[in-house]
């Protein structure tokens, strides 16, 4: 598991920080539009690891 974990740089920070501040703007829709979108884009990276 600690293969998976990487070490942030202060440029995933900051980007972390600029998406937190979009995401918090959102309507409740388009929140939830976003998450299943995240997890989609997650299952295929996970699918593409193991296949």
């Amino acid at each position: 598991m600690e293969e998976n974990l990487k070490r942030l740089t202060k440029k995933d920070i900051e980007d972390g920080k600029k998406i937190s501040v979009m995401f918090a703007t959102l309507d409740e829709v388009s929140k939830t539009m976003a998450m299943v979108y995240l997890s989609a884009l997650r299952d295929k990276q996970l699918v593409s690891k193991c296949g």
